[in-house]
C-alpha cells in the first residue's frame, strides 16, 4: 500500500514591512488566486497599452510626462486589491492605511504568487501552499 501525506497550512504567512507585520491567509485555492491574478494582469496590460504610445527616453523608460496618470492609478489600485484578497481580516485595515513604495507593493505581489501560485513546487518549503 502506498501512502502520501499532504500538509494543509493553518498558520498565516507573515509579510514584515518595517515595523508592520501583515498576515496573509494560510491557504488559497487556485481559483481564488487565478481570479485575482488575472484581474491584476488585465490592469497591467491596459497600462502597458496606454504607455506603449509614450516616447521612450534614452534609458528605455517612458517619460513621466507621457504616462497616463489615470491608468497608473488604476494599476496601483488593482495591485493593492490583489494583495487585499489574501490578507487576514485583522491585517486588511492596516494594509489599507499603509503608504508603500511601488517596489514594496511589487515584492508583496511576488510573495503572494510564490505562496499561492505554487512557487518552488515544494509544498513543504516556506514557499507554495496547497491549491485546490
Amino acid at each position: 500500500m502506498t501512502e502520501r501525506v499532504f500538509t494543509v497550512r493553518t498558520e498565516p504567512h507573515r509579510a514584515v514591512i518595517g515595523d508592520t507585520t501583515l498576515l496573509l491567509v494560510p491557504e488559497a485555492s487556485s481559483g481564488d488566486f487565478l481570479d485575482a491574478y488575472n484581474k491584476m494582469r488585465a490592469a497591467q496590460d491596459l497600462f502597458n497599452k496606454k504607455s506603449a504610445g509614450a516616447k521612450a527616453s534614452g534609458t528605455k523608460h517612458a517619460k513621466a510626462a507621457d504616462l497616463d496618470p489615470e491608468a497608473l492609478g488604476k494599476l496601483t489600485q488593482t495591485m493593492r486589491e490583489f494583495i487585499s484578497r489574501f490578507l487576514m481580516p485583522e491585517s486588511a485595515p492596516v494594509f489599507a492605511s499603509l503608504k508603500l513604495p511601488d517596489r514594496v507593493l511589487l515584492e508583496l505581489i511576488e510573495f503572494a504568487a510564490e505562496l499561492y501560485g505554487g512557487g518552488s513546487g515544494n509544498q513543504g518549503a516556506d514557499g507554495g501552499t496547497s491549491t485546490g
